[in-house]
């Protein structure tokens, strides 16, 4: 539990870093994304490697929310789980548009983007429920 305490203020650390002020926001957004995507999926998941038995018969839906980030997918680079591909996606997308910035390629990124920003706010709202403290 103390490592996802640890999380907030890394988290919060990376938004308010200096920017390169010739830097594209659109990119910036995203390897901010990435970066606290990366570290929430890889919590939730180590949280439920602790024990899944435990979780798949009292939190089932946050059991099944892990389990589905873990499904086996297809990528380019190979067979990856479902949180990695989301992941690798949006880091492809990135590259085709920092090398040619056209509308096509924006778009592409915006909505590979937002595919992972949605797994990215459910990991989120689970980190908050399984970690919150029982009064």
């Amino acid at each position: 539990m103390k490592k996802l305490t640890l999380l907030v203020p890394i988290i919060i650390l990376a938004a308010c870093a200096t920017l390169n002020p010739k830097a594209d926001p659109f990119v910036v957004r995203v390897e901010q994304t990435q970066s606290v995507a990366s570290a929430t999926f890889d919590a939730v998941l180590r949280l439920d490697n602790t024990d899944r038995s435990f979780w798949m018969s009292n939190a089932p839906a946050f059991h099944r929310f892990c389990e589905w980030g873990r499904t086996p997918m297809a990528h380019i680079s190979g067979i990856r789980p479902r949180f990695v591909v989301m992941q690798l996606n949006v880091d492809d997308l990135k590259t085709a548009y920092k090398n040619e910035k056209s509308a096509g390629n924006s778009n592409k990124l915006f909505l590979s983007l937002s595919v992972l920003k949605d797994a990215l706010n459910q990991a989120n709202s689970w980190s908050n429920v399984i970690t919150a403290p029982i009064h």
